[in-house]
């Protein structure tokens, strides 16, 4: 199953984060994949109107996880539920507690990288596109 999610602006800002120069923590989190949704995202100003997210669980918990649009990030990242996942997430102050939103996921041993160093989503330059996955 292909999926992706939404660019995150975070919630209610008319700017993402790269744009507002956040110095945003960046955290590793490991887990399976435990649900794969598709649609509306109330927590998103972002120009798509549907998106995936991951319902991951952890160690210690479920958590939630943004990726990107849908149209975009469909094409470059495959999973289905039950795989494991390496995720480098990050969050912002007004997201609920327990959602995150990827900088990158490796899946299968192919790292998918969404967004660049200042959190800047690699599909909003479409040079980039191509570069968006390693295999390790």
């Amino acid at each position: 199953m292909a999926f992706a999610g939404y660019s995150q602006k975070g919630t209610g800002e008319t700017n993402g984060v790269s744009r507002q120069g956040l110095n945003l923590e960046l955290l590793k989190i490991e887990g399976t994949i435990e649900q794969i949704e598709s649609g509306p995202c109330k927590y998103t100003t972002g120009r798509s109107i549907s998106g995936t997210h991951l319902t991951v669980k952890t160690q210690e918990k479920l958590i939630n996880v943004h990726l990107g649009p849908t149209s975009e990030v469909s094409q470059l990242v495959t999973a289905t539920e039950g795989d494991s996942i390496v995720m480098r997430v990050f969050r912002t102050n007004k997201l609920p507690q327990d959602q995150y939103i990827a900088k990158e996921v490796k899946i299968d041993g192919v790292t998918t990288v969404l967004r660049d160093d200042a959190l800047k989503p690699v599909w909003s330059d479409r040079k980039r596109k191509e570069k968006w996955r390693t295999r390790n």
